[in-house]
């Protein structure tokens, strides 16, 4: 399974997601014109991965830790990263305890606040870090 990378656009963040040190980063704005087209190649990503770490017995040894740096997110964009964070956090019945990192800009209560609604949401607890 090969890594999965997509640039950032005006419109779309930077993915990058590694399925050898398990790190999964979104960075950027976030409010693709086709958000379904976007995303769902994140997901089934992601469906691949876990299959084939089940399949192997062998989850990356570092764990996983997800990178949300987005400096904007739309609503529909929001409920695509609920689905994604979904999925890792259902590995944990494999006994991954996946780090959730939210950075935003010190400035930006409302991209926290987006944050922190996932969380809770999600009842998982998200880091929460300065992009500055």
């Amino acid at each position: 399974m090969l890594p999965f990378y997509s640039g950032s656009s005006d419109f779309s963040p930077r993915a990058e997601f590694s399925n050898t040190t398990g790190l999964f980063e979104l960075a950027g704005v976030s409010r693709p014109e086709n958000v379904s087209a976007f995303y769902s190649q994140l997901i089934d990503w992601l469906k691949i991965f876990e299959q084939e770490c089940v399949h192997s017995g062998t989850w990356p040894g570092n764990g996983i830790t997800v990178n949300f740096k987005l400096t904007y997110c739309n609503s529909a964009s929001s409920k695509y990263i609920f689905q994604i964070l979904e999925i890792i956090l259902s590995w944990k019945r494999y006994g991954i305890q996946p780090v959730i990192n939210w950075y935003y800009d010190e400035s930006d209560d409302k991209m926290k606040d987006d944050g922190q609604d996932l969380a809770d949401a999600l009842e998982y607890n998200f880091n929460y870090l300065s992009l500055s």
